[in-house]
């Protein structure tokens, strides 16, 4: 199928690794233009290189740190100056500390809200002028799928991540006339570091091994395997497509049939 987002351009945070890498990859070769983020310059840089030399298309560069509002200006402005368009905006941050009531500080709590729902909002608010201006423009932002059922030991993530749900639907319909589509986007089990992380901290607190932790993480998964970035990466380019223009406001569970919540 022909998603038709050939030459659009899209700014995808978190980009030189996981998910949001998964999310550039599959974007660049639907034809996309990108400029990626991430923290650190050098790998951001290299994962540029081989998308660009994937797909054959223009990926730029750029080291952000999520917390500093007048960077994410200098994000949109780029844009601009890039590509003089922008269709597609991905928010994609790693995650909060692991931790339980007792164990987090009040400023881990006030760092998780500006991480989680903040930042998406200040790059939101610096793009939007520019997005605007597409004839297809696309909002996703990247959650968990702590946003319909709770992760043990993520108390912060399971606090602010739904937080990005009311946020989608408030947005969906606010800029709805504008033709900005807006989606949530809740990974479950993937192959990542912060996955590792997890479940390192749950097999000390059970007595278990990494490996039996992730064996039974993995039994817990109906498609019997865990996420692969790209099975986000392909969710991404369909919703960004002209055929999934009726779409908007949605939290889009990428999970496996890991969360039996209905509704």
């Amino acid at each position: 199928m022909d998603l038709q987002i050939k030459g659009h351009a899209a700014i995808v945070q978190g980009a030189s690794k996981g998910i949001g890498r998964g999310i550039a990859e599959s974007l660049a070769m639907e034809g996309c233009d990108l400029i990626i983020t991430a923290r650190n310059q050098e790998p951001l840089e290299q994962a540029a290189r081989e998308i660009a030399a994937a797909s054959g298309r223009r990926i730029v560069a750029q080291a952000l740190d999520t917390s500093d509002s007048g960077a994410m200006e200098r994000l949109a402005q780029r844009a601009w100056e890039e590509f003089a368009r922008l269709d597609i905006l991905v928010c994609n941050s790693g995650g909060p500390p692991a931790g339980t009531i007792k164990d987090l500080e009040l400023d881990q709590w006030r760092n998780a809200a500006e991480l989680l729902l903040v930042s998406p909002v200040a790059l939101l608010k610096s793009a939007l002028p520019l997005m605007t201006k597409s004839p297809a423009p696309r909002l996703f932002v990247v959650t968990s799928s702590s946003t319909r059922q709770p992760v043990a030991g993520l108390t912060l993530s399971n606090t602010m991540r739904p937080g990005v749900m009311g946020l989608i639907r408030s947005l969906s319909d606010e800029l709805g006339a504008d033709g900005v589509r807006c989606h949530s986007i809740a990974p479950g089990r993937f192959a990542t570091e912060r996955l590792d992380h997890v479940i390192n901290m749950q097999a000390e607190k059970a007595g278990r091994t990494a490996e039996e932790t992730r064996d039974g993480m993995v039994a817990s998964i109906p498609a019997g395997r865990l996420g692969k970035p790209v099975d986000i990466g392909n969710l991404v380019a369909f919703l960004s497509s002209p055929q999934a223009d009726y779409l908007t406001g949605g939290n889009w569970l990428v999970d496996g049939g890991l969360v039996r919540l209905v509704g």
